[in-house]
């Protein structure tokens, strides 16, 4: 018995303390029976939860203390794992409690409908679980369950969610793109200014696709990720909206006579008579009289802006300004004229019976005696018979006229003699010509005989006996008495005997077909002309010696033979079309070696190392003194704010002006105010006239705002 009560006092070694539910209640604790103790006392219900332990007369001696009964504390959750006894259905949880216990069912888990044990929750049942209008799965398992997401979706409590792709990976988006993440997807869309699919992003030139707004008549230039407007040379405005500028309303613009505006521009015009300058501006007179048909019949005389026509002797100015017409002098005093008088165009003639002769003064006549005066009145020859009368006669192909003084034509060829011409007879003054029909011409040693002609001549001892008709030795039976080589000679050749041609150099073969090159063609090269090959598809050349590459060899690469290239270092590929991925030099501001001296630059940088940060000009321009930053972005000053820094945000200090006291204390200091109505002033600038303080333009008792800190 002994051994007994030593193990029933090891297995109540349980100080009271770690149960405070025994404490200061209607039962005491002494000793607690410690979970994990095998029960073997008797025991009695008294309280639920609550064991009343009788004290056998073997228990320890510690326990004696006590009169009658000790009241012990149970964990019926803890009991029931050491026992044969169930405090709930299988499957649930066990939570011990004071004097009693509670049956529930685990996560993921519910009571049975008939309150036995419990079953499983199937989470799926539920709507939104994982998100399943998303395309998510969600599969039920024993006491839980497990998402499926689709691609861009990660799971998560209580379901999937959505990868932010933008975050997670920046680069997927060119660096003019914005990456805007969608469920379950992202997009890249390019930036203003950009086109492309988002992943790639090529600068927009507004200014070739049309999509820019300037005026019809301003310039657009585009610039990286934007565009500018300039209003064309005779326009005012923004570029957006451009307006004609009026250039002859200010003293009749730079035209000395005649201004006109036009759309962008102006044109000057002369007055009549006067035409523009190379200048555009100035005005010179116009000759009319320097052309060779000018407007006068007769005399033109210039003048300032006009002209004016005068006529010749014997003729007078027509109503019209510009024609004579002739003067009749016959008819005021028959012109002076003694006896008959003509009257021709700008003048007259006076003339005499026969045998009068004209006087010296053209006007009256007397007898002729002598051959010394006007010839005697003779055309031609002239002499005093002995009776001392005046005898004319005429040189050779002449006669004399029924006046017996003048002389005219005789037409040789008028006569059945023909001129003694063997074809035509061509008259002349004082003489004729014999001359050829078609075909012929005149014989060298006899002008009146004709000779056929021959173009070419006949050939061979053949004889011209008709216009282009040779008669022919025996054996060149052809036109011209040329030999006969059929087919004819090729290339220049020379038919020199029956089908034998002469050839040219460059050329054999009984036709000259057949061409000579002096270096022979190679790989199935044809020799097609003199010293000329025609080579196959792959090898060129004079000679077809050199092979060709289809396509050709890039990057500096060799044709070696048919197809097949020899690359410069560091390049590879069938075409030497591979770039090595080389630096000579390291790439700059985090930009990435993808070739040869080739970088990758990260957004605002570009140059082929990336050692160039980008600038381009901020639209519209930064105000109030800010900086523009690359991409079209304005690093504001202190005291300003706002896309473009327009905006001022001047900590401000109100100080009432009203003494030279006052001043200096509020602007001892070089501050600067930004935000006044005259803009930016040093507040510093005042000056003091007895109790008077002026700041600029503002008055005694005004209040001055300036920024706190020091410009």
């Amino acid at each position: 018995m002994s051994s007994r009560n030593d193990e029933d006092r090891r297995r109540l070694q349980l100080p009271c303390g770690l149960h405070p539910e025994c404490r200061g209640g209607v039962h005491r604790c002494r000793q607690v029976w410690r979970r994990g103790a095998v029960w073997s006392p008797r025991h009695l219900h008294l309280h639920p939860g609550i064991l009343l332990l009788s004290l056998s007369p073997w228990l320890p001696d510690g326990l004696w203390r006590v009169p009658g009964f000790v009241s012990l504390y149970v964990d019926e959750c803890a009991l029931a794992e050491v026992t044969s006894l169930q405090a709930c259905q299988s499957g649930e949880e066990c939570t011990n409690t004071v004097g009693s216990f509670t049956c529930s069912c685990p996560a993921g888990y519910a009571k049975a409908v008939n309150g036995q044990g419990c079953v499983d929750v199937d989470e799926c049942g539920f709507e939104e679980q994982c998100g399943r209008e998303q395309g998510n799965v969600c599969v039920n398992t024993p006491g839980s369950f497990l998402c499926r997401c689709r691609m861009g979706f990660r799971a998560g409590a209580p379901a999937c969610i959505d990868v932010d792709e933008c975050l997670e990976s920046p680069e997927l988006c060119d660096d003019q793109a914005v990456c805007e993440n969608t469920l379950g997807s992202y997009k890249c869309v390019c930036q203003a200014g950009y086109r492309g699919n988002g992943s790639h992003c090529v600068d927009e030139n507004e200014c070739a696709s049309g999509s820019h707004r300037c005026d019809i008549n301003a310039r657009c230039g585009n610039v990286i990720g934007s565009y500018f407007c300039q209003c064309y040379q005779g326009f005012n405005g923004d570029g957006h909206t451009c307006y004609d500028v009026d250039e002859c309303l200010l003293n009749n613009g730079p035209c000395e006579h005649n201004c006109t505006n036009e759309p962008g521009g102006y044109s000057c015009q002369c007055a009549t008579g006067f035409q523009l300058d190379q200048d555009g501006h100035n005005c010179t007179d116009v000759d009319e009289c320097s052309g060779p048909s000018g407007p006068c019949e007769h005399i033109c005389i210039n003048t300032q802006g006009s002209f004016r026509c005068s006529c010749r002797p014997g003729y007078q100015l027509h109503i019209d300004g510009y024609t004579c017409v002739d003067v009749n002098e016959c008819k005021l005093e028959n012109g002076g004229c003694s006896h008959s008088c003509t009257n021709s165009p700008g003048g007259h003639a006076c003339s005499c019976p026969t045998p009068l002769l004209l006087d010296r003064d053209n006007l009256t006549c007397s007898n002729a005696t002598s051959c010394k005066w006007r010839n005697g009145g003779c055309d031609h020859a002239c002499t005093v018979s002995a009776e001392g009368h005046i005898q004319c006669s005429c040189a050779s192909g002449w006669k004399l006229a029924e006046d017996s003084r003048s002389c005219v034509d005789v037409d040789e060829c008028g006569d059945f003699t023909n001129g003694g011409c063997e074809q035509l007879c061509l008259n002349r003054p004082g003489g004729f010509n014999c001359t050829c029909k078609d075909g012929y011409e005149v014989r060298a040693d006899d002008p009146t005989k004709c000779l056929p002609v021959c173009d070419p001549p006949c050939q061979n001892h053949g004889v011209c006996v008709g216009p282009n008709t040779c008669e022919c030795p025996q054996g060149y039976p052809r036109s011209g008495c040329s030999a006969m080589c059929s087919p004819p000679c090729a290339h220049g050749g020379t038919c020199v005997r029956w089908n034998h041609c002469s050839c040219p150099p460059g050329w054999t073969g009984a036709g000259c077909h057949t061409a000579l090159c002096e270096l022979p063609c190679a790989n199935r090269g044809r020799c097609v002309a003199p010293d000329t090959c025609q080579c196959p598809s792959d090898y060129t050349g004079p000679q077809c010696l050199l092979p060709l590459c289809t396509p050709a060899c890039q990057n500096g690469g060799r044709c070696v033979d048919v197809n097949k290239c020899t690359c410069v270092e560091g390049w590879q590929g069938a075409r030497c079309q591979i770039e090595p991925v080389r630096c000579l030099r390291p790439c700059e501001n985090a930009g990435v070696c993808v070739g040869l001296n080739r970088c990758r630059c990260t957004k605002g940088f570009t140059g082929s190392f990336c050692q160039t940060a980008v600038t381009t000009p901020c639209v519209p321009p930064c105000q109030h003194g800010a900086t523009c930053s690359p991409h079209n972005t304005c690093t504001c000053p202190q005291g300003t704010a706002g896309l473009r820094c327009e905006k001022l945000t001047c900590p401000v200090i109100t100080v009432v002006v009203s003494t030279a006291r006052a001043v200096r204390k509020a602007f001892r200091e070089s501050f600067v105010d930004r935000c006044g109505p005259l803009g930016v002033q040093l507040c510093t600038k005042y000056r003091i006239n007895q109790a008077r303080v002026y700041q600029q333009a503002y008055r005694v008792g005004y209040r001055i705002q300036c920024p706190e800190q020091k410009g």
